[in-house]
This record gives C-alpha cells, structure tokens and sequence, in this order.
C-alpha cells in the first residue's frame, strides 16, 4: 500500500508568500514566451537564460517550441519527437545531445 506525503504546515504568511512567489514565476515565464514569440529572444538566448532564471528553467520545452515564430502544436511535436524530447520535459531537463538535436532541427 503506497503512502502519501502530507503537505508541509505552513503559516498564512508563508502560504500567501508561496502563492505570490508563483504568480510571479508564471508571469515571468509568459513575458519569456511573448518574447519568444515576437522574435526578441533566440532559442540559444533562452538556454542561457535558462542558466540565470530559475522560472525559465522551469518551462516546458513543449511550450518554448510552440512560442517559436511559425510553429504551432503540431509542429511542435514533430520537432520534439525527432529530438526526443518528450513532452513533459523541462528546459532544464535537456541533455546536451537533445539541445543540439534541436537546434539542428529548428536550423531548417
């Protein structure tokens, strides 16, 4: 029989710190896809981001890819499956071998 943790107690003030905490991450992350997006920021300048900002390490490579100027969900996927990528992974999850796979993908 598996066992499920408890959440940890926290105080009010620490809940509400945690919840403002998050607001400003999402935001944070949606403000790096806008850019995206808008061909402000390259694929290369988000992996160095990545390495800065927590929030932007936290992304989805599913999401940053669909940002892509011209790549919507479908395609997307396409290029997320000859990387190996799998959809669920994060921007920090993704081994040199896959960054590479997906800029020789998206150079096309």
């Amino acid at each position: 029989m598996a066992v499920t943790p408890t959440p940890p107690k926290l105080t009010q003030e620490q809940r509400v710190e945690a919840s403002r905490l998050a607001v400003a991450n999402r935001r944070r992350r949606a403000e790096v896809k806008r850019q995206v997006k808008n061909g402000e920021l390259t694929l290369s300048q988000i992996f160095v981001l990545a390495d800065q900002e927590e929030p932007v390490a936290q992304m989805r490579a599913f999401d940053l890819i669909s940002a892509l100027p011209a790549i919507g969900e479908i395609k997307a996927e396409r290029i997320m499956a000859k990387a190996r990528i799998a959809r669920s992974r994060r921007i920090r999850g993704l081994g040199p071998k896959q960054r590479a796979e997906l800029f020789r993908v998206l150079a096309r």
